[in-house]
């Protein structure tokens, strides 16, 4: 393993997201001019001025997350970032301040402050999932017109206008890979198999190749008629979302607003989850905890692959792995011509109904951004925290192979909880992936059309409320 190096940007793993960001401004039209006399001299030509920055009189302008986003530290990433403050300060005298909110109360202190007239925050950091029902219940100001010549590539800016409707949120750039598959490369070498980096060189990295290898792999060690050595490790409701993402499919069509796990791509990839842990019996089995199992047994070395985000290696994998390991994209399902990595869901920055000079906050959270050095930094980080150059080129999509599946954002809108309540009993063999499914498509449809009428953000707004007036309450007497 690599030394790490005092460089750029830990901010890039808790994040999200994934596809480029643009290095420069759309220029301003110039407009046509006669052509001078012969006997005139032409005019020297003159340098287009950037207008004057907006003053906002001492403005404070608070920045919500649900971490402590302050760049205090002494790396190059945060001496860069303070930099950038200082010069927005100054140019739009205005004061930045970094706001911590709890990621669950985030939604509902942004509606019932908004409602209240009066936004806890002028920019705020949400899961896309809880922009769908705030937008719709006119908790959000539209930016459409506030970015207009921005250095946000126009790919991200349409991932912002969610369902068809105008954009609401600001997101700097997507990362192009981050979830994918992670392997033990002595496991693979001991038992003489080609190991999934080897066969992506071949084209010949697919759901059929991964299942054959786990099942080589899935062994008893110690003899004592158990396996103890395992082909993978996962939670079903992530196998489910990488799945369905790799055969073509979506959970959710958000043009449409229709939920679509039902759909043939999808049912394939949700058969094929059940035969991996019914019939092939190659995934390890969780001892109580799905979240943090999967990738302690790939730490300790007792599964040969584990599928999971770029964001866990720090956490869960760096410096606890023993063995050599790789990291590889998921595996292309019979009806994809390419690998995906699914948006499952990621986060962006929102502006609340009600905030003053909001398209100078939008340029204020532009200049905040480090357009210039981010795909610099994301690589600085990877050669930190993956172990190769293959893992290296596959986590930055060198070959540009992995397309982003944007039809399965879903947090917030209740689909996937429907889906997941049900991938839960059938891994378990309890139930089938077609019965389980015709029990669930309603309610998730249903679930997201109370999202996406305001409803739920109202309700949420209105009980947030209440406990507020309650707790003054308690406390005068």
């Amino acid at each position: 393993m690599k030394k790490k190096k005092p460089m750029l940007l830990i901010l890039l793993t808790a994040v999200l997201l994934i596809l480029s960001a643009c290095s420069g401004n759309n220029a301003g039209n110039t407009t046509a001019t006669q052509t001078p006399a012969a006997t005139e001299e032409a005019p020297a030509p003159t340098e287009e001025t950037e207008p004057p920055a907006a003053d906002l009189g001492g403005k404070e302008i608070r920045i919500s997350h649900w971490w402590d986003a302050t760049p205090v530290g002494d790396s190059e990433a945060d001496e860069l970032a303070r930099e950038r403050i200082k010069k927005v300060e100054e140019k739009y005298n205005v004061k930045i301040t970094y706001l911590n909110t709890e990621y669950w109360s985030t939604t509902e202190k942004l509606s019932s402050s908004v409602m209240a007239g009066d936004p806890f925050a002028e920019i705020v950091r949400l899961p896309d999932g809880f922009i769908w029902g705030l937008m719709q219940g006119g908790f959000l100001t539209p930016l459409d017109d506030a970015l207009n010549n921005t250095r946000v590539e126009q790919d991200v800016v349409e991932a912002m206008r969610f369902g068809g409707e105008n954009v609401f949120g600001l997101e700097s750039w997507y990362n192009p890979n981050d979830t994918g598959m992670y392997y033990n490369k002595r496991i693979f070498r001991e038992a003489g198999l080609k190991d999934p980096q080897q066969l992506m060189d071949e084209d010949n990295w697919n759901w059929t190749t991964m299942l054959d290898a786990a099942k080589k792999l899935t062994v008893d060690n110690n003899g004592d008629g158990k396996a103890d050595q395992y082909g993978l490790a996962g939670a079903h409701y992530i196998f489910s979302e990488l799945l369905i993402a790799s055969n073509g499919g979506i959970i959710y069509e958000e043009a449409a607003q229709k939920a679509v796990f039902d759909s043939p791509e999808s049912m394939e990839a949700l058969n094929f989850l059940h035969s991996l842990y019914n019939e092939h019996k190659i995934v390890k089995e969780n001892e109580g905890n799905d979240w943090e199992d999967p990738a302690k047994y790939f730490a300790e070395g007792t599964i040969a692959m584990y599928p999971g985000g770029l964001w866990e290696i720090e956490g869960r994998i760096l410096d606890k792995m023993k063995d050599e390991w790789g990291y590889v994209y998921f595996p292309k399902g019979p009806q994809a011509s390419t690998y995906f990595d699914p948006l499952g869901q990621t986060a962006a920055y929102v502006i609340p109904k009600g905030v003053e000079d909001a398209e100078a906050i939008v340029k204020i959270w532009e200049e905040l951004q480090d357009f210039d050095n981010w795909q610099e930094s994301r690589r600085l980080w990877l050669e930190n925290v993956l172990p190769d150059e293959s893992s290296i080129a596959n986590a930055m999509n060198d070959d540009g192979l992995v397309q982003r599946v944007f039809g399965g954002r879903f947090g917030g809108l209740g689909i996937k909880d429907q889906l997941d309540s049900v991938t839960g009993k059938f891994v378990k063999g309890e139930i089938t992936p077609s019965t389980g499914v015709a029990q669930v498509i309603g309610p998730a449809q249903a679930a997201a059309e109370k999202v996406l009428s305001g409803e739920k953000a109202k309700e949420d707004a209105a009980k947030k409320a209440e406990e507020a007036e309650a707790a003054e309450e308690a406390k005068e007497e």
